[in-house]
């Protein structure tokens, strides 16, 4: 097994969690650039297979969603940090919809308390009771999305905790459907904006 993440996490040492984005951005291009797509990650040691769900951990999977002709476009590979258990399912952040910076932005605001010793226990504060307070998290708004369980093809991977940081910046994200840069752009769009985008476009056809 290629141990990609092991390496970034020596060359972190001690204050990995100090550590900036733009080092963290170089760490995963120089040590996990081989790692572009899901079967490439599940051969790395980015986590273990998941065997339950937990609010609060961060999985990476593939998927295929039940209403995909009706969406405008989806992510099939989706990093998702599960906020709420649903019937069926759940809800998370799916961090690929925000672009790197702004992945790191919403990470860091809900890393444990204690982020100097993580263990395979600890989990992200991300309940839906706290990330909806959208003037606190403007990121949580448009890249919180339900997933059916029965849709999710193949094994689920667990991302270690001590790799969440490294994790959001693999470029492992397929999206159908729309370029990366518009998935970006229309996430952290307000709704009020996309409204009044949509009402003057519909009024010029």
């Amino acid at each position: 097994m290629a141990t990609p993440f092991r390496d970034i996490a020596n060359a972190a040492g001690n204050r990995h969690q100090d550590k900036s984005v733009q080092w963290y951005v170089r760490a995963v291009r120089n040590y996990a650039r081989g790692i572009n797509t899901f079967q490439e990650a599940r051969q790395s040691d980015l986590g273990k297979e998941a065997t339950q769900l937990e609010v609060g951990k961060m999985y990476l999977f593939s998927y295929d969603p039940k209403t995909k002709a009706d969406l405008p476009y989806y992510d099939t590979v989706p990093l998702v940090v599960i906020t709420e258990p649903l019937p069926g399912g759940f809800s998370g952040i799916n961090l690929h919809y925000l672009a790197p910076t702004f992945r790191a932005n919403l990470l860091d605001k809900i890393m444990p308390t204690d982020r100097s010793a993580l263990t395979d226990k600890s989990v992200l504060r991300a309940t839906w009771s706290f990330l909806r307070n959208f003037s606190r998290f403007p990121e949580a708004r448009g890249s919180v999305k339900k997933y059916l369980t029965p849709h999710i093809t193949g094994k689920m991977i667990e991302v270690d905790p001590e790799n969440w940081k490294a994790a959001i910046f693999l470029p492992v994200q397929s999206f159908v459907g729309a370029s990366d840069r518009t998935v970006y752009r229309n996430t952290m769009e307000k709704p009020e904006r996309k409204r009044r985008m949509s009402v003057s476009t519909s009024g010029t056809r």
